[in-house]
């Protein structure tokens, strides 16, 4: 299986968002761009196994097919068609925040 991977404008905002935070706690840009491209990264695998990711426990999303991965404390949500081939970054977020307060704002 080769899956596209496209972020939405939301998951584009998100990851600048992070890196503006980084980069502004740790005074380095560098570190900030390494860790959004960490993020990118891990995204990859779906390009090959768009179902890796953990379904989440609330069962609104999990019916709507969302899924997420986990990177250090960040959780990607996305989901995928299976006859557009594509999976879809939907947001990009700290773990600490309540997923699913933030997923049901996208839904």
């Amino acid at each position: 299986m080769n899956f596209r991977v496209r972020y939405t404008d939301t998951a584009k905002q998100d990851l600048r968002e992070i890196a503006v935070y980084i980069a502004g706690q740790s005074k380095e840009k560098e570190t900030a761009k390494r860790f959004v491209n960490e993020l990118r990264e891990k995204t990859k695998i779906l390009e090959t196994f768009p179902e890796s990711g953990a379904v989440p426990n609330d069962r609104i999303l999990k019916s709507q097919g969302y899924r997420f991965l986990v990177h250090k404390d960040y959780l990607i949500f996305y989901h995928y068609s299976e006859q557009e081939k594509t999976s879809y970054i939907l947001s990009v977020f700290h773990a600490k925040r309540d997923y699913v307060r933030v997923m049901r704002k996208l839904i």
